[in-house]
């Protein structure tokens, strides 16, 4: 029971946290614990999800490539589509970052803080989608490691894909 009880106050922390948004409740779920007692899920407001998504993988295909101008242009859309989200600010900058930088070692290390970000929006959301991979490197950000999300189960590293693009492992799956 208090492992069930940790399991979905875990769950409630990330959709929270979720983009830094504050918890502004969409609508409330009834999660079933056991027969004789239930929880209220707040659910946050992610209706805009699917289009961060599709912003963020087209951005880490464009990591793929080195192309700095076009990472650049891919990144002021996903600003924009980050904007859209209430509390979604601090990573809609982080995309700005990336869309301003003409260096593409400053514009991959600012990619590592606004993939944590995106990760934890879309675990936290609502959004459903085709099997999303959350990826890992653990020679990302100097050792320290990196996520990263695809469509793809085979790896396909951003952070180096010119030296080990195949570096990295699913680290989970989210459906």
């Amino acid at each position: 029971m208090k492992v069930i009880n940790n399991v979905i106050l875990f769950s409630l922390l990330i959709a929270v946290t979720a983009c830094n948004q504050t918890a502004k409740p969409v609508k409330d779920e009834v999660v079933k614990i056991d027969s004789n007692k239930a929880v209220v899920a707040q659910v946050v407001d992610t209706a805009n999800t699917a289009e961060v998504f599709n912003a963020y993988i087209g951005l880490k295909n464009q990591f793929l490539r080195s192309d700095v101008d076009s990472i650049k242009n891919t990144a002021l859309g996903l600003e924009s589509k980050l904007a859209g989200i209430k509390g979604c600010t601090e990573t809609a900058t982080l995309a700005h970052q990336i869309a301003t930088s003409t260096d593409i070692k400053v514009q991959r290390n600012t990619f590592l803080i606004l993939s944590k970000d995106i990760v934890t929006l879309v675990k936290g959301s609502k959004f459903k989608s085709a099997p999303i991979y959350v990826d890992y490197c653990p020679m990302a950000d100097n050792g320290k490691g990196g996520y990263w999300l695809s469509v793809n189960k085979s790896i396909e590293n951003p952070y180096f894909p010119e030296h080990m693009k195949e570096c990295g492992q699913v680290k989970e799956q989210i459906n």
